[in-house]
């Protein structure tokens, strides 16, 4: 498959899989769990890291054989790096050092009819974990085409 369209079929799993992450993660640090967020975000990356595997190999990078050990070995580890600690250090950084993106979405929102009425710490939450999405989004990409499922 070439660049592009592996590309695409990686942002149509990465979309699920970042559907999934969203929910497990805004299900723990709401009330009643009120989790912190990094504990949170650690629990759902595991969750939608389980359902990226497969998806990815089945439906966007379709390894030869049907060796599946090594690779998934590779993936822990480059998923692992990315959800646990690229995101981590992301959530952590953008909710208490640069507070910049977060004050950012907060105003935006406000404007939004739709999103005035929520909370700021939803708008927070969210924007901390979206960012840490991205950064892992690119990692991932990158290491899964020449590593993982090359």
């Amino acid at each position: 498959m070439n660049l592009i369209g592996q590309f695409s079929g990686f942002l149509v799993v990465g979309t699920l899989t970042t559907a999934l992450d969203f929910f497990v993660y805004n299900l723990l640090t709401r009330r009643p769990a009120a989790w912190h967020r990094v504990p949170a975000s650690l629990v759902s990356c595991t969750v939608a890291m389980s359902f990226s595997f497969s998806a990815n190999w089945h439906f966007v990078f379709h390894p030869v054989g049907s060796e599946w050990l090594g690779p998934a070995a590779k993936f822990l580890v480059v998923t692992a790096t990315s959800s646990y600690l690229l995101q981590s250090l992301v959530i952590h950084g953008l909710s208490h050092w640069w507070l910049g993106p977060v004050h950012a979405a907060q105003r935006f929102a406000g404007c939004l009819w739709w999103l005035r009425e929520r909370s700021a710490d939803l708008v927070a939450r969210n924007t901390v974990k979206a960012a840490a999405v991205g950064v892992g989004l690119l990692w991932n990409f990158a290491w899964y085409r020449a590593w993982v499922y090359a």
